[in-house]
């Protein structure tokens, strides 16, 4: 009966009954449904269970279901509002930013500018990696970098920062205020 009166997009409540690697099962009451884990919430996490523990009572949205299987998708995510929605007012080209560095790679690295908005730090755009030095010489996991935004691509998702653009604003704003000493 509970199937029969489900519709996608709908909003019901139920207790997490155990998490896997994949995601979480939840009992709705009469069958369980499936939050994967790339619909818990809209950042990257390596587990559900830094999310959910097991008894947590979760309001979800059906996303899917199959009537004949008795499978029902759910998303916890999609009950809070997409932190990518309007992006590029919040962090427009230009704009200066705080991040926090999140990972580190050989190419660069990504700071969360907020929950779920993450955008990278290319090589490129670092100014010590010039000498020679890797992202991983320059920045730990947490520091907090000031960067400009170069790009915001908000249909796929990313946004390009540039450390060296803040000194670049910088070296502009001595120049201006001390314009005879340019030796």
């Amino acid at each position: 009966e509970f199937l029969e009166n489900l519709e996608i997009g709908q909003q019901v409540t139920g207790i997490v009954k155990s998490i896997k690697t994949f995601g979480a099962f939840v009992d709705l009451g009469d069958i369980d449904g499936l939050i994967r884990k790339t619909e818990l919430v809209w950042k990257r996490i390596d587990h559900p269970s830094e999310v959910i523990s097991v008894g947590d009572e979760v309001e979800v949205k059906v996303i899917k279901f199959d009537r004949e299987e008795e499978k029902i998708s759910l998303s916890l995510k999609q009950i809070t509002s997409d932190p990518w929605e309007n992006v590029e007012d919040r962090y427009p080209a230009g704009s200066t930013v705080q991040g926090f560095v999140v990972n580190i790679e050989d190419y660069g690295t990504f700071l969360q500018l907020e929950e779920g908005v993450v955008g990278l730090l290319h090589v490129s755009e670092i100014p010590d990696t010039d000498y020679g030095k890797e992202p991983s010489d320059l920045f730990n996991i947490g520091d907090e970098i000031e960067v400009v935004v170069l790009d915001v691509q908000r249909d796929s998702k990313r946004i390009s920062l540039s450390m060296k653009q803040t000194r670049e604003n910088l070296l502009k704003l001595l120049l201006k205020k001390y314009p005879n000493k340019r030796n």
